[in-house]
């Protein structure tokens, strides 16, 4: 038997679980913030700087995962900038949640390891604040709810059961 729907709402690209898609203003409001906040310092405070200075640091980047300097790099750069923007305006949030989950674990379980906790400790919480936006969605206030919500094809009301339009 196929599921259709999920706590009323039908299922669509941008709903996965009842938490992410309630009506409920405070579950949707927390989301935003920790979605903007994570997402935009992420962005602003790492990735930026591999972007802008990406001729200088790509002979000495690390290279944990044995690809070479230069794709570990772009790797780093997709995960920090790319996925850090995707994540904080809820523009295939998830998506962009698990390249930031997957950058920061990279950082904090290869690159970082060893180091003391006061310095791993910012990569911890951009760590587990993507995994909450990857396991719970983006809310209803993310690019893709809405865009999805005025295409009909998810993202809003329920629309009604099939053979009873």
């Amino acid at each position: 038997m196929k599921i259709d729907r999920f706590f009323g709402v039908r299922r669509g690209l941008c709903e996965c679980t009842g938490v992410a898609m309630s009506k409920e203003l405070p579950t949707n409001f927390a989301l935003l913030v920790l979605r903007a906040v994570a997402g935009a310092n992420m962005a602003w405070l790492h990735g930026w700087d591999k972007v802008h200075h990406f001729s200088a640091r790509v002979g000495s980047f690390p290279d944990p995962l044995g690809m070479g300097h230069k794709y570990a790099l772009i790797l780093a750069i997709a995960g920090e900038f790319a996925g850090a923007i995707m994540m904080a305006t809820g523009f295939l949030g998830r998506f962009g949640a698990f390249l930031v989950a997957f950058a920061t674990a990279v950082t904090l379980f290869s690159v970082m390891r060893g180091t003391p906790w006061h310095e791993r400790e910012p990569w911890t919480l951009y760590f587990a604040a993507s995994l909450a936006i990857l396991l719970l969605g983006c809310g209803r206030f993310a690019l893709d709810a809405i865009v999805w919500k005025k295409s009909g094809k998810g993202g809003g009301k329920a629309s009604p059961p099939p053979g009873k339009k």
